[in-house]
């Protein structure tokens, strides 16, 4: 349900579909909750994509790691035994790393993503020559590590989703081109405004969020904003969260905050068609997939102003205001639900933005650059 599960498996598609021979390698874990295995062990192909799924090995409930993430999460200097038993600790896969030993030479690349996990620490040693990090960076304590910042620089290449991902790494190496932007690409999907309505009891104007509910991603912070608003204006809008993870609605709420968990695809694009404005309040986005599909949508956006990544979309783009508090929130919305005009002009700003910068014949171009190999 991740991001940079979501970009590794739309992009192994996207080559499959080319004509590139394409294999994943993962685990059987269905989450990064509980990395419970779920999924069968035996080969398949997905969509074009031959995918080995290995045994999911984590340690991550163990007081040693348990340890280490919390002196990493403290800041300041970390032992390397912490750091290599977080690394190594949190999720990893014996037999994916065993399969890179043993028939990795017949791969021409190897791409790991994201960079936190051990299948990408491990893994992109066992064949540093042929492998590249897209590492999805966050400006978090995990990414100011030693042995994450000297895996990044021993890997053949990195590639980046954004502009203000790429600056980051450059500082956290202290280099002035780490790697090239390669991105995602899009392609629109048809929503049915109706369909969403019908399965909601969502009437009139609303603010949609979509993804994973946590306070990584800042959705505690957006439903405290709007339960403000909303308190401010009553019966101005309702906010519609759907996505994987835990959400805590207050009792007094419930008719205002509307909760549908997880949905299909369709249902999905049926949200973002039916919406007025999509709200992306994280501040840890590398690229942030569901703000880009909102924008294909046509629909404005709100962004916190402290993530970069999301506040150089919208700057770019013009299809999106940024707040930092909540009276910048309360201003923003306020002003997007009552100028429609306004709303749709940035809607489309965005959706041009979209269709021009993260269209697959150019990621795929980039990708090709990136990798070094000529484009077939």
């Amino acid at each position: 349900m991740g991001g940079a599960e979501d970009l590794a498996r739309r992009t192994a598609e996207e080559l499959a579909s080319r004509g590139v021979s394409v294999t994943a390698l993962t685990t059987r874990a269905l989450d990064h909750y509980t990395w419970r295995n779920h999924y069968p062990a035996c080969g398949s192909v997905l969509n074009g994509v031959d995918v080995l799924r290995f045994d999911a090995d984590t340690r991550i409930g163990e007081p040693e790691v348990q340890k280490a993430a919390a002196a990493i999460e403290r800041g300041g200097e970390v032992s390397e035994e912490d750091q290599r038993a977080w690394l190594s600790g949190v999720i990893s896969s014996d037999g994916l790393l065993e399969h890179l030993r043993s028939e990795g030479a017949g791969y021409s690349h190897l791409i790991f993503l994201p960079y936190l996990f051990g299948t990408t620490f491990l893994g992109s040693a066992i064949r540093p020559d042929s492998s590249y990090i897209i590492p999805c960076l966050h400006d978090e304590p995990f990414a100011h590590l030693p042995l994450v910042l000297s895996m990044l620089r021993n890997v053949k290449g990195l590639m980046f989703n954004s502009p203000g991902e790429r600056r980051l790494a450059g500082r956290l190496l202290g280099l002035e081109d780490p790697g090239p932007v390669v991105g995602m690409g899009f392609k629109p999907q048809a929503g049915d405004p109706a369909a969403f309505r019908d399965r909601t009891p969502v009437r009139g104007d609303f603010v949609l969020y979509a993804g994973r509910r946590e306070a990584g991603k800042n959705t505690p912070l957006l439903i405290d904003y709007f339960r403000r608003f909303a308190a401010e204006q009553p019966g101005r809008a309702a906010l519609v969260l759907m996505g994987a993870g835990e959400v805590s609605v207050p009792g007094d709420s419930s008719h205002l905050i509307i909760d549908v968990g997880r949905v299909t695809e369709q249902q999905k694009w049926d949200g973002y068609s039916a919406a007025s404005v999509f709200c992306q309040p994280s501040v840890n986005e590398s690229l942030s997939i569901v703000l880009l599909e909102s924008w294909l949508a046509g629909k404005p956006a709100l962004v916190h102003r402290d993530c970069e990544v999301t506040r150089e979309h919208a700057a770019a783009s013009g299809g999106g205001l940024a707040f930092r508090d909540y009276d910048e929130f309360a201003a923003a919305l306020d002003l997007l639900l009552e100028d429609k005009a306004l709303a749709a002009a940035m809607g489309e700003a965005g959706r041009a933005y979209v269709s021009r910068e993260y269209n697959w014949d150019s990621v795929v171009t980039r990708l090709y650059d990136a990798l070094g190999v000529r484009n077939p």
